[in-house]
C-alpha cells in the first residue's frame, strides 16, 4: 500500500509532458491491440472466402506471333487453385480453331492444331472448372489478338527498255488487315527489278542490265543494295527466301567459274550475315553439281526441297554437313500445305503429299471443282482440309483479238462455288497463291488493255494484287503491282 501511494505521489509530482507521453503510449497499445484483432478477423474472413470461391484465372500465356506462323502452339491458362481434370468439351474457342487439351494441377493447356488467322481477336472460355480441394466450380476466360502482317508487291514502272527517262521500279510494303485505310510504303527503288524476295529485314532483288543480263543485290534494313558475286554473263532465276533462317536462294544458268565450268541450273544460297560475303552452291552426293528445275525452302526452316532434271526430289540442309535425302521421283512439285511440313506433288496417277517429318507419302484426297469444260484450268492450290482452289480462264475469239476472262473456284465436299472474279470488265487473273496460314489468296490481276513490260519474267502495266479471304471471298484490300511475297 505504501509503495502504491508513493508511486502516485511521484506521478502527481512528475512534469505534465511526461504524463501526456504515458497517456499516449497507453492509447497506442490499446489501438494496436484492436487493429491486430481486426486484421486477424479479416484474414480469417478472406481465407474463408477463398475456400468458398470457385477457380478463376490467375494468368495466361501464349505467343501470338508464333500462332500465325506454325501449328502446335500452346496457350497455358493458370488457375488460382488446383483443378479437377478438365475435358475438351468444356472449352470454347471463338472464332473456332482446332485444339487438343491437357490439364494438370492448376494449368489448362490448349495446343492449337492449325495456324491461326491474322489480326484476329480470339476468346477462350473454359466452363465448369472445379477446384480439386473445394469441389466448387467457376469459369476461366482469356482473350488475345494475333498480329497483322506486312505484304509486299513489285510495281514495274519503266518497262524493259533502257533509258534515262524511265522511272525506277518499286518494291512496296503494306499491312494486310488495315484495309483500304492502310498506307503503302516504298521499300526499295531500282531500275528494272526482275524478281525479289524478303527475309526479315533483308531484301534481295534480281536486276536486269541493258543487255538483259542479271545481277543479284541484297539490302539490309533499307540500306543501299550491295551486289552479290555471281558468274559473269549468267542468268539468275527462281529467287526465294527463308524468313526463319534469313537465307536467300536462287538458280544460275550460264557464266563460267575460274575452272571454265559453265553453270546449268545450279542452285545457290546466300546468307547476308555470312562474313565471307559469298554465296554457297547446293550440291548433290559427294559434292557433285545438282541441276535443279524447281525448288522451295521448307517453311519455318533453313532446309529446302529441290527437284533435279531427272524429276528426283531431294531434301537438303544447306547449312549442315550431311548429304541430300532422296524423296522419290515425281512429275510436279507444287507447294506445302498451309502451316505444315507436307509437300504436295503431282504424278499421272494422282496427287499425293510427302510428310517431311517422317518421309511418309500418302494420296491426297482433293475436291475437284465442277467447272465448265470450255474453261482452261490454271493455277491450283490445296487446303489442309482437302478443299481445292483453282483458276479457270475463258478466251473469246469472236472479236478481232482474243479477249480473256478469269474466275477462281473453290471446291470441297459440299460442292463448287465461285470464290473470286475480277470486278472490272476486261480484267483477268495472271496467277494466285495462298497465304502461309491458308487464310487468304493473293490474286494478281491484269487490267483490260494492259501492255506487257518485256521483262524475262513478264509483267504488265496496271497490275493489282488483291487479297481475298478464302472462307468468304471477301476482298481485304488491293495493292499496286504483282509478285506478292507469299508466292515466293
Amino acid at each position: 500500500m505504501a509503495r502504491r501511494l508513493m508511486a502516485r505521489a511521484r506521478a502527481a509530482s512528475a512534469p505534465s509532458h511526461e504524463r501526456a507521453e504515458r497517456s499516449q503510449l497507453r492509447r497506442f497499445r490499446r489501438t494496436s491491440a484492436v487493429t491486430l484483432v481486426v486484421l486477424a478477423l479479416a484474414a480469417a474472413g478472406l481465407g474463408t472466402a477463398a475456400v468458398l470461391r470457385g477457380p478463376t484465372l490467375q494468368a495466361g500465356s501464349v505467343n501470338p506471333a508464333a500462332t500465325i506462323t506454325r501449328p502446335d502452339q500452346k496457350l497455358v491458362l493458370h488457375a488460382d487453385q488446383p483443378l479437377e481434370a478438365v475435358d475438351a468439351s468444356q472449352v470454347t474457342v471463338t472464332p473456332a480453331a482446332p485444339f487438343t487439351l491437357d490439364s494438370s494441377g492448376a494449368d489448362v493447356t490448349l495446343t492449337f492444331g492449325a495456324v491461326l488467322d491474322y489480326a484476329t481477336d480470339y476468346a477462350v472460355r473454359v466452363d465448369g472448372v472445379t477446384g480439386d480441394g473445394t469441389g466448387l466450380t467457376g469459369t476461366i476466360d482469356y482473350s488475345f489478338r494475333t498480329p497483322d502482317i506486312d505484304v509486299y508487291s513489285l510495281l514495274r514502272r519503266g518497262g524493259a527498255a533502257a533509258g534515262a527517262d524511265k522511272p525506277d521500279d518499286q518494291i512496296l510494303r503494306s499491312s494486310l488487315a488495315s484495309g483500304a485505310d492502310s498506307s503503302t510504303d516504298v521499300v526499295l527503288e531500282a531500275p528494272r527489278i526482275q524478281q525479289y524476295a524478303v527475309a526479315g529485314d533483308a531484301l534481295a532483288v534480281i536486276l536486269l542490265d541493258a543487255e538483259g543480263g542479271s545481277t543479284l543485290a541484297v539490302a539490309q534494313a533499307g540500306a543501299t543494295p550491295a551486289t552479290v558475286f555471281t558468274p559473269t554473263g549468267s542468268r539468275i532465276q527462281n529467287l526465294h527466301a527463308s524468313a526463319t533462317a534469313g537465307l536467300f536462294g536462287y538458280t544460275v544458268n550460264g557464266g563460267q567459274d575460274a575452272q571454265g565450268r559453265v553453270y546449268q541450273n545450279a542452285l545457290f544460297t546466300f546468307d547476308p550475315l555470312d562474313a565471307s560475303g559469298r554465296p554457297k552452291e547446293v550440291t548433290g552426293f559427294d559434292g557433285s553439281p545438282l541441276r535443279v528445275v524447281d525448288w522451295q525452302f521448307v517453311p519455318g526452316s533453313s532446309a529446302l526441297v529441290a527437284q533435279s532434271t531427272d524429276q528426283q526430289l531431294y531434301l537438303i540442309e544447306p547449312l549442315g554437313s550431311g548429304g541430300p535425302t532422296p524423296l522419290g521421283r515425281h512429275v510436279e512439285m507444287r507447294d506445302f500445305l498451309a502451316g505444315g511440313l507436307k509437300l504436295v506433288v503431282a504424278d499421272p496417277a494422282g496427287t499425293s503429299t510427302i510428310d517431311l517429318a517422317d518421309g511418309t507419302v500418302e494420296p491426297l484426297d482433293q475436291a475437284v471443282p465442277d467447272a465448265d469444260p470450255a474453261l482452261y484450268p490454271g493455277a491450283i492450290a490445296t487446303l489442309p482440309n482437302g478443299a481445292t482452289v483453282r483458276q479457270y480462264d475463258a478466251v473469246d475469239y469472236s472479236s478481232g483479238s482474243a479477249a480473256q476472262s478469269s474466275v477462281i473456284l473453290y471446291a470441297d465436299a459440299a460442292g463448287t462455288g465461285e470464290l473470286y472474279r475480277p470486278a472490272a470488265a476486261g480484267s483477268r487473273i495472271r496467277s494466285f497463291c495462298l497465304s502461309p496460314n491458308g487464310q487468304y489468296l493473293a490474286v494478281e490481276t491484269i487490267a483490260g488493255g494492259a501492255v506487257g513490260d518485256g521483262y524475262a519474267l513478264p509483267g504488265y502495266s496496271e497490275m493489282t494484287t488483291y487479297f481475298v479471304e478464302v472462307t468468304s471471298g471477301a476482298v481485304e484490300r488491293g495493292v499496286p503491282g504483282f509478285q506478292p511475297d507469299w508466292c515466293g
